[in-house]
């Protein structure tokens, strides 16, 4: 018996420590910035997409978000439809390092219609003119205008 638990011993301890490794550095609480896929016509469309699902993300949703008119994506950026997750700040953003993103992600409201409406999403800041104030809710989410029509504002 005692030589059966010490052949044993080498196995459990090798499959403990590879489950611990997995377990704390696999995954963030909501990991963003994968390339994803929208659709073909994504690229050359000026709107925000939000499509779901992606099953590339782990959130099942990937958003294609044209630059803002006037912004320079910097150095090294490169244009991509990116794994975005629901959020209530920029902290809840946690980038992938293999993320096209240069500058980190933004909480943001992403789109005005559709299922995801004035929901905020994970956003990247390459793309985004942002001021000083941090990002400005559109008017089309304002919850105390009674002709908004966006489903996820309160009292809808």
């Amino acid at each position: 018996m005692k030589r059966r638990l010490s052949s044993i011993l080498p196995i459990l301890i090798l499959c403990l420590s590879t489950a611990t490794l997995a377990l704390t550095s696999a995954c963030s609480e909501n990991p963003v910035g994968r390339k994803c896929f929208v659709g073909t016509d994504a690229g050359n469309n000026s709107q925000s997409i939000i499509a779901s699902p992606a099953l590339e993300c782990p959130s099942r949703q990937c958003l294609h978000f044209p630059a803002d008119t006037g912004k320079v994506p910097p150095e090294g950026s490169e244009f991509a439809d990116l794994c975005t997750a629901e959020c209530s700040g920029d902290d809840d953003c946690d980038k992938v390092p293999e993320s096209p993103c240069v500058t980190g992600f933004s909480c943001a409201v992403a789109v005005q219609t559709g299922p995801f409406c004035c929901r905020k999403m994970c956003i990247c800041k390459d793309y985004m003119l942002i001021p000083d104030g941090g990002p400005v809710v559109p008017a089309a989410c304002d919850p105390n205008n009674p002709e908004n029509t966006c489903i996820n504002l309160p009292g809808r």
